[in-house]
């Protein structure tokens, strides 16, 4: 086989174990039994399975002995304790590299198959026979040859001139690489007999859970079937043809059963019926994915301007219903690319807490670091770039808010402080809260140091809300720490967190409470892709403002505007709100006009943003920019309009 179709493959299935592997490990420091020793056992199997079919022979042995440490806690002849999680953790990380050197490298062990050193490596654990077999084989270039001759030159299977026996394998629809399976297992049943054809011919670049191979009639059932299976993750094999009457289901001997101790006919795990694997998962290359998305975002803003073309024509009633129809096949296509973009919040969560565990470790902390809503899922693009700026937050929260075990005591608190990481969804968009029971903000240092820096009048008994409090502690090179760690205390921090939430179109907000703790709170939009916004006017121009962040828009009235201690605010429905007038802000340099405001939220915070006029609302396809130097810091990105010209993406956090 061609092990270089199947690089991308195992890289990407085997990160996804070794994510499972390190959160199994940070796990068991706290119950060294139950599911976070066996995740973290299975994880590694997985690996040394997977690494042994494509003949990444150091990286078996490493997963291999990785299992056998495991295996020594599931026995009891290892006791957990700090200093074996350490180790494992450092086997693990000398795993991860294992697996980059040995995709990065692009040979298969050594000689681009599965080799008898690999077999010997993961034989104990059940998974090496086939690896054993191939690697006496070398390439198997005689069955390959063999193979061609009877497929033709161009690889297309032929129909056999004579009577055949035809063998049909189903391996596990979530098998990890199936289709590299589906390979071995040819190789091994061409060591029992010729094979004549096989379907598909090509696994690598066909594969849908069954293998169908042809082989004389003569040929041994039994060695064939052992063959197959030896290929691992086998859950059927069955015979047709070559001696008449009803096909031969393998394991018939045994009732029937397939290799997970269930029949086809009770539909056991992995059963195939009719023949055929119900499911099929394709893995995309991202770049591809997000040329998919930005490809349906233009074809909704076209659909958008063809409307409104179609508006203009008079008598054009037959094309104003295909456009209908039109738009709600592009609506269709548009949420199942946007839902092909979701993943779980899990997916970076949970690399989380070991990086928490080592932070805590290193400053002499006790924590409890909990997670929730791992299922809530979010726009991959959004979920990689809120990464960083999270793990800023985490790394604060043990440094700066969590005490020391000593001064917990004293506070009358446990020693073990409490952390918890936590998503869930709010309308149409997703917040994520990072919240600690520590000491929380001290007031009076943030003002203390903000006065001595100059942000603040030098004013005894000024009260800092949350606001002010995040608003200061955001400034670039603010910092309250009295040294400097490899942690914190540089001044580098929440600035970049608050800056990189905004450009993402999501929000920042900060509780805390002396004595009990501090709560960050991020709100994201849901996708970067695909937009709603509003599209509203400003000293002649048009400007787009998203909808995530708008909770409504309204016509100013009489009475509606007025003065509260000399700042304009807007009074809706019993409720005052500070008035922001939108030409001030972008410094247009035109007298007042405003007729409409557009209500912004951010959390318990609104204000009402005055524009000229409200235009409409639409779909729009952000297009993310880097501002020139010296532009004013209002704006999240720039946009197509309907009408086919260019507007600027108001961001409504900014203002507030």
């Amino acid at each position: 086989m061609d092990p270089g179709r199947y690089r991308d493959l195992y890289l990407s299935e085997t990160q996804e174990y070794l994510a499972a592997l390190n959160r199994g490990l940070a796990a068991l420091e706290v119950d060294d039994r139950g599911d976070a020793l066996d995740g973290a056992f299975r994880a590694a199997h997985t690996i040394k399975g997977m690494s042994a079919t494509l003949g990444f022979d150091k990286v078996a042995q490493l997963a291999h002995e990785l299992e056998d440490r495991l295996d020594a806690v599931r026995t009891g002849r290892e006791t957990v304790d700090r200093a074996l999680i350490d180790e494992l953790f450092a086997m693990a990380d000398v795993l991860e590299t294992a697996v980059e050197a040995a995709v990065a490298g692009g040979a298969v062990g050594g000689a681009g198959r599965v080799g008898a050193k690999s077999a010997k490596a993961v034989r104990r654990g059940g998974a090496g026979r086939a690896g054993e077999k191939a690697g006496r084989r070398g390439e198997g270039a005689a069955a390959d040859a063999d193979g061609r001759r009877r497929n033709g030159a161009d690889g297309k299977a032929e129909e056999p001139r004579e009577p055949a026996l035809v063998m049909r394998v189903v391996i596990r629809p979530d098998a990890p690489l199936g289709g590299a399976r589906a390979v071995l297992v040819q190789r091994n049943a061409a060591d029992v007999a010729p094979v004549l054809r096989m379907e598909p011919a090509d696994p690598a670049a066909d594969w849908s859970g069954e293998l169908r191979l042809w082989f004389p009639v003569d040929a041994d059932r039994a060695a064939l079937e052992r063959a197959a299976r030896a290929a691992g993750e086998v859950v059927e094999v069955r015979f047709e043809g070559g001696g008449g009457g009803a096909p031969e289901r393998g394991g018939a001997r045994n009732g029937g059963r397939t290799a997970d101790g269930a029949s086809a006919a009770e539909g056991g795990p992995g059963a195939a019926r009719s023949g055929l694997v119900a499911s099929r998962h394709v893995r995309v290359a991202l770049g591809a994915l997000d040329d998919l998305s930005d490809g349906v975002g233009e074809l909704a803003v076209l659909t958008a301007r063809l409307r409104e073309v179609a508006g203009t024509l008079e008598g054009a009633q037959g094309l104003e219903d295909l456009v209908g129809r039109f738009e709600r096949q592009v609506s269709d296509l548009q949420h199942t690319v946007l839902g092909m973009r979701m993943v779980p919040v899990g997916e970076v969560f949970d690399r989380f807490p070991r990086l928490v565990r080592e932070a805590a470790r290193e400053l002499g902390r006790q924590v409890d670091f909990e997670i929730r809503g791992r299922e809530i899922e979010l726009d991959r693009a959004i979920l990689e770039q809120v990464a960083e700026p999270l793990l800023h937050l985490l790394r604060n929260a043990v440094d700066h808010g969590l005490e020391p075990p000593a001064e917990r005591r004293q506070r009358g608190k446990p020693e073990r402080g409490r952390l918890v990481l936590e998503a869930s969804r709010e309308r149409s968009s997703v917040v994520i809260r990072v919240q600690d029971d520590g000491r929380g903000i001290s007031r009076a240092r943030v003002a203390a140091r903000a006065r001595a820096a100059g942000l603040l009048p030098d004013e005894p008994g000024v009260e800092l809300g949350d606001d002010d409090l995040l608003r200061l502690m955001s400034r670039p090179g603010f910092t309250t720490a009295e040294r400097v760690t490899e942690i914190s205390g540089r001044g580098v921090g929440l600035d970049v967190v608050v800056n990189a939430i905004r450009r993402l179109g999501g929000a920042l907000e900060m509780k805390s409470e002396d004595g009990r703790g501090t709560t960050f709170t991020a709100r994201l939009p849901l996708t970067l892709a695909i937009a709603q916004a509003l599209r509203v006017q400003i000293a002649g121009e048009v400007y787009a403002i998203p909808l995530t962040h708008v909770a409504e828009a309204v016509e100013l009235g009489s009475g509606m505007v007025g003065r509260v201690k000399g700042k304009e605010v807007l009074r809706l429905r019993g409720e005052v709100m500070p008035l922001v007038r939108l030409r001030g802000m972008l410094q247009t340099g035109a007298e007042g006009g405003e007729s409409a405001a557009v209500v912004a939220q951010v959390g318990e915070r609104r204000a009402a943003l005055a524009v000229d006029r409200l235009v409409g609302r639409d779909q729009i396809l952000v297009k993310r920019f880097d501002a020139p130097v010296g532009a004013l810091p209002f704006f999240s990105g720039v946009t197509l309009l309907a009408n086919g010209r260019p507007a600027l993406v108001l961001d409504p956090t900014s203002v507030l």
